[in-house]
């Protein structure tokens, strides 16, 4: 794909790429654990699921900026069996297979009516609200319609009378047990029964499925749809204050229930038991089509824009056009498909297999050329794109992969108002990416030049098994608030959220600072070349005032961190060599020295059973802890007594540590150095009767403040080969540093990381822990020390994010949330800069 190409396909929004690339790829997915996903309902912001419960079930409530559970609205004993929202969303209505009707508050969530009829009857299968009669319409399993007016307060009674429910096994009082203040919560609630006079008995000759209010062409007011196990779809006239009046009936034909209905542009659309979708013109009240739409039962039909969407008990979603042709087929779910909404961005699905998916779907007509989108949509389809790109470093045949990554993000760059270029890494490795978003010019509380900020990351990735992964690591998968994919924690998620922070700001005319971006495509294979690389191309970046990253974790998952320290790191590789081949134990064992067994006594001499390392002078030039350092892990160590679930390292309330030795843990973990010993390996076959004529053994350090590297290496060297020497041995000796990287040290008190901290405080509502990591970065103490500016690290990912690991993610909150996080970081900088002149 050409650049050109890049920037015109990332223009369009995520929305109008799964329509017009005809992709039948889910957006997101939510898990409704416990049950099949029997009703939708949904404003902009907010999702409402009902489940299939046994003994009662919940109604979910989901947050749809991140995707992830708000609440769970408790109260009815059956089966959540249609939901519906007042005109402005300010209500909830929820039906159940206990026979009740409830009206929820959208807003605090609390249940505010509860409605029941004087008769039994049986199952609530439909519900509809007319905002214009301020009327609910009640479709029932014993074939009537009923209907209660919120504006006739003579319907309200302190308490329900005791009916027998006798088409349900339910015993109310079951519904108080084990539910902490449910009780009292029911208290609150006002309870109204429906009068007979309401109620219009023996409505159809069936179960009464679905309701629906709509217009019909010339004539006034709204009529009421009825569909009914019979078949026969039935108009009603509507009064306030009146009964409902029967006015048409719509034959569909005997050997079909109507299990759904849906109006659009004058048609009527009935889906129909056996998978037919019969329509209607309203006008001349003709069945004018029957479309054999789904091999089972059509369970649910929605109206959107120009479009109509089905959905079955085939598992099969169906998108329709104006001449009743299909546009689209999704069949992602793995069960029968029960329920269907919509939102403006979103079409919704509801399943058996406990599932809800959420699919992108068009503003206005099925094909548009472009969209406009907000900024997360974009970031999502470029993170989806780049997710696709497998830049594994390190590994030659994916070496073109990483350049079109490479390739992919300098485009996006582009298109997002930056200027951007590649810079040529070491030959055969990957190139580096440059980029800056300049400040405007015309900024009346300029002083001097406007700061400059380089943010740091790196594009390329570790290998994945994809057999050991839930979901393919290279397609961005969406599931329950989070985003699955190689990369997306780990650093492309971080680096987008960054860059659209900073485009975001400059095309609101809001960016004061200069940001310039360095992101590298070796960090996972040692930054190969990386440092000659900025070498040659100094002064792009040597007038930085401050180095930001993103690239590592919350100590947790609920608490922001700001990253102070990373220990840094020497690997090492240790051989040791035999001039003999291969030889057979039964043969010469005895006889020989063999290199394995050396290589156990030397790895025996490079740590003392407390675990510390025996490297003479290893200890000697650590920095003594402050009392302001001492004094940022007590709310840590407060946090995981408090609240030790969701923790990463382990749980010390299990473990039995108090909180002085969990403190000691984290600084063993954070700022002390340590030695391990990775693996150890042999030539040869490799079975129980060879000696093998080599043995290998990877070894690294971690060191931390105030430890030399050269000290440290040459002290390494230095007793590997003492210990060897004192060895009675023919073989040999090599010593082999491959990797090194300094640590590095923020000032928690320099107004970098001020900013930081206000920035998240201002985003999340609390403050960060301040924590250390005990992995490194390689390139940031050396960008450091060679443009001789502060670093801040900003990690946007939780702790559960497994980066590197099998299934990585990150949750989509914190992406979104880390991007603002990084515009109101990027924004307080103007003011720091000018308090500072």
């Amino acid at each position: 794909m050409s650049d050109r190409q890049t920037m015109s396909s990332l223009s369009r929004s995520l929305s109008a790429h799964v329509l017009n690339s005809n992709s039948s790829s889910c957006l997101h997915t939510l898990t409704q654990d416990e049950d099949s996903v029997l009703s939708l309902a949904a404003t902009e912001k907010l999702l409402f699921s009902g489940g299939q419960g046994v003994h009662g079930s919940d109604i979910h409530v989901w947050d749809l900026e991140h995707f992830r559970l708000k609440t769970n609205l408790k109260g009815h004993l059956g089966s959540i069996l249609c939901l519906t929202l007042r005109d402005d969303g300010k209500w909830l209505f929820s039906s159940s297979g206990d026979g009740t009707v409830r009206v929820w508050d959208t807003e605090t969530f609390k249940c505010i009516y509860h409605i029941h009829s004087s008769q039994d009857v049986g199952d609530i299968f439909s519900i509809v609200f007319s905002s214009s009669l301020n009327t609910l319409y009640i479709g029932c399993q014993n074939t009537s319609i009923q209907w209660f007016d919120f504006s006739d307060a003579r319907q309200d009674v302190p308490h329900s009378p005791n009916i027998t429910h006798s088409l349900r096994n339910h015993n109310t009082p079951q519904f108080f047990e084990g539910r902490a203040n449910a009780k009292e919560l029911e208290e609150q609630v006002t309870r109204c029964s429906i009068p007979d006079s309401s109620i219009y008995q023996n409505s159809h000759f069936g179960y009464v499925y679905c309701l629906l209010l709509g217009k019909v062409p010339n004539v006034e007011g709204e009529i009421l749809f009825s569909g009914s196990g019979e078949g026969d779809i039935k108009l009603w006239k509507l009064q306030k204050g009146k009964s409902i009046e029967p006015w048409k009936t719509l034959k569909a034909g005997v050997d079909a229930s109507t299990l759904t209905l849906a109006l659009h542009d004058g048609f009527l659309f009935c889906g129909s038991q056996g998978g037919n979708i019969k329509i209607f013109d309203l006008e001349t009240f003709q069945l004018i089509r029957s479309l054999i739409a789904h091999e089972d039962d059509v369970l649910a039909l929605v109206v959107r824009s120009s479009q109509v969407y089905s959905a079955s008990a085939d598992g099969v979603v169906k998108q329709w056009n104006r001449s009743f042709e299909p546009l689209q087929t999704w069949n992602d779910h793995s069960g029968s498909v029960l329920s269907l909404t919509s939102t403006q961005d979103y079409l919704i699905s509801g399943g058996s297999d406990k599932l809800i998916k959420l699919w992108a779907i068009a503003k206005g007509n099925s094909q548009p050329e472009s969209v406009d989108s907000a900024a997360e949509d974009v970031m999502l389809y470029a993170l989806e794109k780049w997710i696709s790109m497998p830049t594994v470093s390190g590994v030659p045949a994916q070496l073109e992969e990483c350049r079109r990554g490479a390739k992919f993000l300098k485009a996006v760059l582009q298109q997002l108002g930056a200027e951007s270029r590649l810079i040529p890494g070491a030959p055969g490795h990957n190139p580096l990416v440059y980029g800056q978003f300049s400040a405007r010019a015309d900024n009346p509380e300029k002083q001097g030049r406007p700061l400059n900020v380089l943010v740091y990351g790196h594009y390329d990735v570790i290998a994945a098994d994809i057999k050991k992964w839930d979901h393919p690591p290279f397609k961005l998968t969406g599931k329950d608030g989070y985003l699955y994919g190689r990369g997306a924690s780990d650093n492309k998620g971080p680096i987008l959220a960054c860059i659209f922070a900073a485009s975001e700001l400059q095309e609101q005319q809001q960016l004061d600072v200069n940001v310039k971006f360095l992101i590298e495509g070796e960090e996972e294979n040692g930054s190969v070349g990386f440092f000659q690389a900025v070498e040659q191309n100094i002064k792009l970046f040597e007038e930085a005032d401050v180095i930001l990253l993103s690239n590592s974790y919350w100590l947790g998952e609920d608490i922001p961190c700001l990253t102070y320290g990373l220990r840094g790191v020497i690997h090492s590789t240790l051989t040791i060599n035999s001039k003999n081949v291969d030889l057979h134990s039964g043969v010469d064992g005895g006889a020989v020295s063999e290199p394995l067994i050396d290589m156990v006594k030397v790895l025996s001499e490079l740590v003392n059973p407390d675990r510390t390392a025996k490297i003479p002078g290893f200890y000697d030039c650590i920095r003594p802890l402050t009392s302001h350092e001492d004094a940022l892990y007590d709310p840590i160590v407060e946090d995981m007594f408090n609240n030790p679930s969701g923790q990463r390292h382990w749980d010390p309330l299990a473990t039995g540590v108090t909180k002085e030795e969990l403190k000691k843990k984290l600084m063993a973990r954070w700022r002390n150095p340590s030695l391990t010993i990775h693996q150890v390996d042999v030539s040869g076959p490799k079975n129980r009767t060879v000696i093998p004529r080599s043995a290998k053994a990877s070894v690294s350090m971690r060191i931390v403040p105030d430890q030399e590297v050269a000290d440290i290496t040459k002290s390494f060297e230095e007793h590997v080969r003492n210990v060897f020497g004192q060895l009675d041995t023919e073989n040999e000796i090599e010593i082999d540093i491959k990797v090194v990287a300094d640590w590095w040290l923020g000032d928690t008190e320099d107004r970098f990381f001020k900013a930081a901290e206000s920035a998240i405080e201002q985003e999340w509502g609390q403050k960060p822990l301040f924590i250390r990591e005990g992995g490194s970065v390689p390139a940031i103490r050396w960008l450091e020390k060679r443009l001789k500016a502060a670093a801040v690290h900003i990690p946007m990912g939780q702790s559960s994010d497994q980066a590197h690991l099998n299934n990585e993610r990150i949750r989509l909150q914190n992406l979104n949330s880390g991007k603002r996080v990084i515009k109101a970081f990027l924004k307080g900088l103007r003011t720091l800069e000018t308090a500072q002149s």
